[in-house]
């Protein structure tokens, strides 16, 4: 084993460490110049652990402006760098992760605003070289992140700067409350004048691109009417195989490390254990037939990892980080047929092994 081996990139999902580390990357960059020519305000549900939050952070780094100088280290040898869309660093972004939204000892509507604040701060703080220092300093004194964002919208404009809105887990903090306070809570966050909805109002006409992805519609659903100007990319054959992994490289990945002389399996003998529980994934009706059927990313990510750490298969095919992930899942579809008093749909009916337990 040499150093100049790439090390498997179980679980991380920041894409500048993951280049820095010289870990291993299933290119998915080929799909930005479709994502630019698809729509300007997208929506994206897929299963967890898919690789949603790896994706995102790749966008980011590809559109931040403030990342301009490292875009040949990050994307130098990738389709996109090869092939740039003349979009790349152009725009200041904006990014939540609403699976951390919840937390904290006040009210779910202080916990949220707490959150988003903080993050608007940081973006202040990145972005800080760009605008006036009275700006600023009104900005810091402000702790309303409605209006922290309106005050970075109408200071972007007047800069001529273009923003993009990135929120990876959109649905997370609803899917929360929905799961352990109920369908009553949840209504009252998504309606009328809940301020989960409120704040998705303020995106109107606020961002040049919005990439909004999750693991369920229902939110989604419920916030059309507020926030009315999303495309939604789910079932859309184009980008069937976005996220996940295809046969094709699932098989290249263990050739490279066989070549390396870390698997001493054939790529026929581990995609044959592999594919009963990781594969099946087809999120398009017009793919089905058609395009291959995708992998979990996450779990062939786990096996790999097992497998070249320890040199032995793994004793459980089910990674045990994601079997919570798919309880709570479970549990949530209960939760949302009880709201929806019907089936469900989406991505919790997509086919796989791991949802039904192999």
């Amino acid at each position: 084993m040499t150093d100049k081996i790439k090390q498997i990139p179980y679980a991380i999902a920041d894409f500048p460490r993951l280049r820095r580390d010289n870990c291993y990357y299933v290119d998915k960059t080929m799909y930005l110049e479709k994502l630019e020519r698809y729509a300007h305000f997208l929506f994206l549900v897929r299963p967890r652990r898919f690789g949603k939050s790896l994706f995102v952070s790749m966008l980011e780094s590809y559109y931040d402006l403030a990342q301009k100088g490292d875009f040949d280290r990050l994307f130098g040898n990738l389709y996109v760098g090869q092939h740039p869309t003349g979009e790349q660093n152009q725009y200041q972004v904006v990014r939540f992760d609403f699976s951390k939204a919840n937390t904290g000892g006040g009210s779910l509507e202080e916990n949220f605003n707490c959150y988003c604040s903080g993050r608007l701060e940081s973006f202040m703080r990145k972005y800080g070289s760009f605008y006036e220092e009275e700006f600023k300093s009104r900005f810091f004194q402000i702790q309303s992140a409605a209006e922290r964002l309106n005050m970075i919208n109408d200071a972007a404009n007047v800069a001529g700067y273009r923003l993009y809105l990135i929120i990876d887990e959109y649905d997370n903090f609803t899917n929360d409350v929905l799961n352990s306070q109920g369908e009553g809570k949840y209504h009252a966050l998504t309606h009328a004048d809940g301020f989960y909805r409120n704040f998705f109002k303020l995106f109107k006409g606020m961002f040049a691109r919005i990439m909004m992805i999750g693991v369920s519609p229902i939110t989604l659903d419920d916030l059309t009417s507020g926030y009315n100007i999303g495309t939604n990319l789910t079932t859309d054959s184009m980008f069937n195989c976005m996220l996940g992994f295809s046969e094709r490289e699932v098989r290249d990945m263990v050739e490279y490390y066989r070549s390396a002389g870390q698997i001493r399996q054939t790529a026929d003998e581990l995609i044959d254990l592999m594919k009963p529980w990781y594969d099946n994934y087809c999120f398009s009706q017009r793919s089905f037939g058609h395009d291959p059927k995708m992998f979990n990313s996450d779990m062939v990510l786990y096996f790999l990892n097992v497998l070249v750490t320890t040199g032995h298969l793994p004793e459980t095919m089910l990674d045990n980080n994601s079997r919570t992930d798919y309880d709570k899942m479970k549990r949530i579809g209960l939760a949302e047929i009880g709201v929806r008093g019907g089936s469900l749909v989406g991505v919790l009916s997509m086919p796989s092994r791991i949802s039904s337990g192999g």
